[in-house]
Parts: C-alpha cells; structure tokens; sequence
C-alpha cells in the first residue's frame, strides 16, 4: 500500500496558539486565559524571530560579501523589519510590533537596573530601535500605519522622512541581494535545522521551538538566496544569553536562554489591567484593515516610549 504523503505543517500563527494551549497547566501561566498565554507566546517567538533574521543578516555579510556602508547592526535591524514587511501577513506585522514593545521594556528594565546608556557600543540605544521599527513600518505604508504614527507621537515631518528611509533601506538591501538569488533550476543550499534539548526550566521553551517550527519556517524562505556552503540554524541551551553566527562552524545559535529572558521581561513590565485588555480586545475585532487592529493590539508602547536605556550586548544582538 503506498504511504500518503506527509500533512503540510499548519500555518505559523496556528502553531503559536498550539504552544499556548500547551501551557494551560504551566504554574505561572495556568491562571491566564488562552489569549494572554498567546500574547506572552506571540512576545517571546516574535522577539526571537527578529533576533533570528538579525543574526541572518550578519550571516548573509559574512558569507555572501554583501556591502555595508554604515553601522552593520542598523543594516542587520533594517533587514529583519523588511523581511517581515515583504512577508506582509498581520501575523508578521505583529511580530514587529513585539519585538518593538522587546526593546521599549528592556529600556525599562535597564533604567530601573541602573544600567548606563552605552554610547559608544555598536548598537544602537533600544529606544532608537524600537523607533526605527516604528519608522520603517510607517515608511512602508502611511496610510494603512497612521494609528501606529499617531500613538507613537512621531511629528509630521518625521512621517515624511520615515518613507524616505524605508526607500532607502529596502533598495540597498535589494542592491546588495539583487546578484545572489537562486536561479530557477538551480539547487537549493542546504540548511540544517536543530534543536538542541533545554536544560531544566528551559526545557519548555526547546518544546515550544519545535512546535512552532520557527528555524524550519525561516530556512525556507532564505532558501531563495544561493548561499555559497551548507550551514546550519539552532537552538540550544548556552549557559549564557545570546544569539550569533560563527563562521568556523556556521551554525546560528540562538540560544533557549534568550528565550527565556524574554519570558521574564514580558512578565515584569507587561503590566496592562485586564479591563484595558479586554477594551482593546473589543477593538481589534471591531477595527480595520487587520494590520492596523493588529498593531493597535500593543497601546502599552506609548507608555513606555519615555524610557531610554539600553541591554547589554550580551542579551541580543
């Protein structure tokens, strides 16, 4: 008898509310109703995603020789936010808007660490990339991001230059990846995936990984690039908080441990009351188009738009 084929995996935003049913009887999360365990899940697979595509982007001048002029680690942002804009699904839209309330909430948690603005690091301060997401969200498409313009107080001039940028950053991206894509006939560049096993408390973010099959999503879509060698994207438990590429081994770790630290800065700075969740619930099904309910999803930005610090290198890069 022949073997059906193999079922497609669901969509990605599918896998995501999957995880979160999984997490009904978790000791800090089985008090919250399934919605707030998918917002706690879309926060912390949303900022590892952009972490992901940032860490794609390092790869990518690594391996393909690609130019940089300026700063490599805003050229690595601006890659990340265009890959999830070119996707252009309300699921992608609001991944950015997590990994923007990421860098607003790690700002918190450095002022109220006492952690000094590092300057003279190679990052940018967060605040400045949680505004450069905003602004390139808002360069890609005024109309429909003019809620996402006006909640984050951003002057009108500023919404004209926005577009200016996002022009900017999507053709010298385009420019630098315009000879490396795949021909047609050609073969694709292998691209292991991994999963390494969680040690301890992360064990639960190693099962959560391969049930959204983030790695397997993301190999695929960079499958159009004609990569000049094999390598391989994991996740595993380091000992330490962090993501990177390594050109001796060419793998992409990211490691559980940011994960997990995301967990945790979700949990102490998402402090909304219910009944302001449940207010802006009720929008989001009342409100259109689906990337502006989306994004409206997220009013806690506003709040913190105020506070200016920086992580260190070692939580993300």
């Amino acid at each position: 008898m022949a073997q059906s084929e193999p079922a497609e995996p669901r969509p990605f935003p599918a896998r995501v509310k999957e995880v979160a049913r999984g997490l009904s009887d978790h000791p800090r999360l089985k008090e919250m109703t399934q919605q707030e365990r998918e917002d706690v899940v879309e926060f912390v697979v949303g900022n590892m995603l952009f972490v992901l595509l940032h860490e794609l982007a390092h790869t990518a001048v690594a391996d393909l020789k690609v130019y940089v002029l300026g700063h490599e680690e805003d050229a690595a942002d601006d890659f990340a936010i265009l890959r999830l804009l070119k996707v252009g699904s309300a699921f992608t839209h609001r991944v950015l808007a997590e990994a923007t309330k990421g860098w607003f909430f790690s700002a918190r948690r450095d002022r109220n660490d006492g952690e000094p603005l590092a300057f003279y690091d190679e990052h940018s301060l967060d605040q400045q990339r949680a505004y450069h997401i905003v602004c390139l969200m808002v360069g890609f498409n005024p109309d429909e991001m003019v809620d996402l313009y006006d909640e984050m107080k951003l002057p009108d001039e500023r919404r004209e230059s926005c577009k200016k940028d996002f022009a900017k950053a999507s053709l010298s991206w385009e420019t630098a990846l315009k000879t490396h894509h795949r021909e047609v006939d050609e073969p694709k560049t292998k691209i292991e995936v991994a999963y390494g096993d969680g040690t301890g408390k992360l064990d639960i973010f190693a099962q959560g990984f391969r049930t959204v099959r983030m790695l397997e999503t993301v190999a695929e879509r960079i499958s159009e690039l004609a990569w000049p060698a094999p390598f391989t994207l994991e996740m595993q438990s380091c000992g330490f908080i962090n993501a990177r590429w390594t050109d001796e081994t060419r793998k992409l770790t990211l490691c559980y441990e940011l994960a997990a630290d995301f967990a945790e800065l979700y949990h102490d700075f998402n402090k909304l009351p219910m009944e302001k969740r449940e207010r802006e619930r009720a929008s989001v099904r009342s409100s259109a188009p689906a990337v502006v309910s989306e994004v409206n999803r997220h009013r806690v930005l506003n709040s913190l738009r105020d506070d200016g610090r920086r992580c260190p290198h070692r939580r993300r890069r």
